[in-house]
């Protein structure tokens, strides 16, 4: 992707200012509301309602409302469109010849609902093209950068603001925007969101090369119904996982679904093991489930990439352990053997102690020991030791969390955040406990600290595989 080309989807993601065509009605999925969620959110460019019978408006949330573009005397980067289908080819025409840069088509109803639909589609590309504009959607949510308040969804928010991070979504579905997921409860550290929707000109590539030269963004997350151009995204895909890890989840794996997909944006699918057998050339982390897709990003961004698959896990059961070796295997990890110093250390610790899974329950409970005098300092200091363990290249350790013990998370987070810093390996935290209230709070502390948690063993175990999976295929073709 030459300059010219990143400067053009650039304007999508960093406008200087920004024209809305639409209703100006107070009810949800109005350009009213778009205007709403764009200040709400803190955008700080110019914001330029527009609606043919501007007469009829003072104002709107204290901006001047212009009945055409073209009245309009400042420069206008981006442009949002929530009119009905047959109006949008004429204002496409209208904004190529004001110099919008681009053009995101939030409305419904081209190509996913029939050849009406489809032509008026048609259209708005041709006069795009035309202006050397290019065009998001439509059917589409747009577009989110925390880092600048932008900010186009036209529904109502529940999130009040976004964690700013490192992780880049793009989809082929509404469903992964804040105004769907509780992204904020999550603490999920976003660089940009889109959803490319019908994708009549911007497609996946597009957004993919655009990521890859982006400072801001360290993982890639793309859900997709298809791929319009394999041998071009595959290119990309190569070029982007030397640098940052790619997740893709794609969607119509099966018969049925492929048939769904195409009814939903007018995607055309293609044999799944073919884009199966293609991902895994290009190094593309594929994932299987929507879980998935939210989970994975988050070790990846947060945790320096495996040196190998030798896994270690701390529980606080037998029971608990023996999982994390099943899901382990499963994830194409190996359970590191511990070097004979650290078992030695382990086992002066607590004579139980010593072996890989560490399972710390009879420690921190058998009241004839030191350790249960002090269960968080033993908790530190085993953990410590065989994160150090030159045999290990990852590690999950497992933490219970009750209502009784939310006053001590800043103790546990301080103390996970710390085994993090004076290690090189790449952890994450398996939560689980009694009270979910305690559990999530506890979870977003340690994300804020950059420490991934999950609620479920297996996930937490699998992010580890796909990690190192990942980190082997860089390994291999640098």
């Amino acid at each position: 992707m030459n300059s010219n080309d990143i400067t053009k989807i650039d304007a999508f993601f960093n406008p200087s200012s920004l024209a809305i065509f639409g209703s100006l009605r107070e009810i949800m999925g109005t350009a009213f509301w778009a205007i709403k969620n764009l200040q709400d959110f803190g955008f700080s460019g110019n914001i330029y309602p527009i609606n043919p019978a501007a007469e009829k408006y003072d104002g709107v949330r204290g901006l001047k409302v212009y009945s055409d573009i073209c009245d309009i005397s400042g420069r206008i980067d981006l442009a949002l469109i929530l009119t009905p289908p047959e109006t949008v080819p004429g204002i496409v025409k209208k904004c190529g010849e004001k110099g919008v840069k681009a053009i995101i088509i939030l409305s419904e109803g081209f190509a996913e609902s029939g050849e009406v639909g489809a032509g008026y589609q048609s259209q708005a590309v041709e006069f795009a093209r035309n202006a050397d504009m290019r065009i998001m959607g439509p059917n589409t949510f747009g577009v989110v950068n925390p880092s600048n308040g932008l900010f186009t969804i036209p529904p109502y928010v529940d999130n009040e603001k976004l964690e700013d991070g490192g992780i880049a979504v793009c989809s082929q579905t509404g469903s992964i925007g804040p105004h769907q997921m509780p992204l904020q409860d999550w603490s999920f550290p976003i660089s940009k969101m889109c959803d490319i929707g019908n994708k009549c000109d911007v497609d996946e590539t597009d957004i993919l090369n655009y990521l890859a030269n982006d400072q801001e963004t360290k993982v890639i997350a793309m859900h997709l119904e298809d791929v319009r151009d394999g041998t071009r995204f595959m290119e990309a895909a190569q070029r982007v996982t030397k640098i940052k890890p790619l997740v893709v989840l794609k969607a119509g794996r099966s018969q049925a679904g492929g048939k769904a997909a195409a009814s939903h944006t007018g995607s055309l699918m293609g044999n799944d093991k073919i884009y199966d057998a293609a991902f895994k050339q290009t190094g593309i982390i594929r994932v299987n489930t929507w879980r998935e897709f939210w989970e994975v990003p988050r070790t990846l961004v947060c945790q320096p990439l495996p040196k190998g698959n030798r896994f270690a896990v701390m529980t606080f059961t037998g029971g608990q352990g023996i999982l994390a070796v099943d899901a382990a295997s499963d994830a194409g990890l190996s359970i590191a053997k511990f070097t004979k110093e650290t078992d030695k250390k382990l086992k002066h610790v607590f004579h139980r102690l010593g072996s890989n899974p560490v399972d710390i329950g009879p420690a921190i409970s058998d009241s004839r020991s030191q350790s249960a005098a002090n269960p968080f300092e033993t908790i530190e200091t085993v953990s410590s030791i065989f994160l150090n363990d030159k045999s290990v290249d990852c590690a999950t350790f497992t933490c219970y969390m009750g209502k009784h013990l939310i006053g001590l998370i800043p103790m546990l987070v301080d103390m996970f955040d710390k085994l993090s810093k004076n290690s090189s390996k790449a952890m994450n935290v398996w939560i689980y406990g009694t009270c979910l209230q305690s559990m999530e709070e506890f979870g977003r502390q340690l994300q804020k600290r950059n420490i991934p948690y999950y609620f479920d063993m297996d996930i937490a175990v699998k992010t580890h595989g796909y990690a190192a999976q990942y980190a082997e295929y860089r390994r291999s073709n640098k």
